[in-house]
C-alpha cells in the first residue's frame, strides 16, 4: 500500500463505493463520502466477494470444495531457509510459506470441514503440537505469532469479465483451491497481460475502454483461468484420500517432475506465466 501511495499518478481514497454508473464513454463511481470519480475504464480487483462484479451483473459459477482453510503466522525454532514446504494429508494439504523473518512462516492448512473445526477448537499449544506433528517437525517447534483465521474454500469463476467501461481480474474473476499456491500468480498474470494490452491500445490510438478492443485480453485470461481451475480440481482429487494407488501415482509423478530434464523448468515457467 505504501508503494502504491508513493506513485505520482496514483490517488488513494479511503472510503467505499456505494454505486457504479456504467456508460459508453465514461464510468462514474459513486463513493460513500458523497464524492464521485469518473473514468474511462474501471478495473475491479476487489477480491472474491467483488462489489464491482456484482454491480456489473457478471454471472458466476461456483463450487464448494468442502474444505476450510486455516491461516496464521508462526514462529519456528529452525530457520525456513527461504523454502516453501507442503505436506499432503488424506484430509487436505498444509503449506508452510517463508516470510522475510528467517524464523517466521505463514501457513495455509486446508482441511475437510469437520477436521478443520476440530483443529480450530484446540487451544494454541495443542494446535501448534498438531501442526508440528503434521509437518514432521520440519522447522522444529512452532508457536503462533498471530491469531488463527479460517474461511471456506470455494471455487468461483465469473463467466463474464468485461464490459465497455469496466472489467474484473484476479480473485474478483476467479478463485481456486490453494493446493498449489497459484491463485495469486494467476491474478498477477491477469494484471500484467492487461497492462500490455492497454499499452498497445494506447500506442495504436484506439479507445482502450471499449469491449471490442479488450475482448482478446478477456478471452486469453479466461482460457488460462479455466486451465488452472481444471488443474487444481485434478490435483485435489489426486492428492485426496489415502488410496495406495494414488500414493504410487503421486510419488512417481513428483519424482519424474523433479528428475526429468526440462520438465520442472516448464512447470516453473508455467506457474510464473513466462
Amino acid at each position: 500500500a505504501t508503494e502504491v501511495a508513493s506513485q505520482a499518478n496514483v490517488t488513494v481514497t479511503e472510503t467505499t463505493i456505494s454505486r457504479i454508473l456504467w456508460g459508453d464513454e465514461q464510468t462514474v463511481v459513486m463513493l460513500e463520502n458523497n464524492d464521485a470519480i469518473a473514468c474511462k475504464l474501471l478495473v475491479g480487483a476487489d477480491g472474491a466477494n467483488s462489489f464491482v462484479r456484482n454491480q456489473a451483473a457478471f454471472p458466476l459459477t461456483f463450487k464448494d470444495y468442502g474444505h476450510t482453510a486455516i491461516v496464521a503466522n508462526l514462529r519456528c525454532d529452525e530457520p525456513h531457509g527461504g523454502v516453501a514446504r507442503q505436506v499432503f494429508t488424506p484430509s487436505g494439504p498444509l503449506a508452510l510459506l517463508p516470510m522475510a523473518d528467517p524464523n517466521l512462516v505463514s501457513i495455509v492448512w486446508s482441511q475437510e470441514k469437520d477436521n478443520a473445526a476440530a483443529l480450530l477448537s484446540l487451544d494454541d499449544r495443542a494446535f501448534c503440537a498438531a501442526l508440528t506433528a503434521t509437518c514432521n517437525a520440519a522447522l522444529g517447534t512452532m508457536a503462533l505469532a498471530t491469531e488463527r483465521f479460517h474461511f471456506p474454500l470455494v471455487m468461483r469463476y465469473a463467466r463474464q469479465w468485461l464490459k465497455t467501461g469496466g472489467l474484473i481480474l484476479g480473485d474478483a474473476a476467479h478463485t481456486i483451491h490453494p493446493l498449489a499456491g497459484q491463485g495469486a500468480n494467476l491474478g498477477m498474470q491477469d494484471a500484467f497481460a492487461l497492462a500490455d494490452c492497454l499499452r498497445d491500445l494506447e500506442a495504436a490510438g484506439k479507445p482502450f475502454y471499449r469491449y471490442r478492443y479488450l475482448r482478446p485480453w478477456e478471452r486469453e485470461r479466461k482460457a488460462q483461468a479455466l486451465k488452472m481451475v481444471a488443474a487444481m480440481e485434478g490435483f485435489k482429487q489426486l492428492f485426496a484420500g489415502d488410496d495406495p494407488l494414488k500414493k504410487l501415482v503421486r510419488g512417481v509423478g513428483l519424482m519424474a517432475t523433479d528428475s526429468l530434464p526440462g520438465v520442472k523448468d516448464r512447470w516453473v515457467a508455467q506457474a510464473m506465466g513466462l
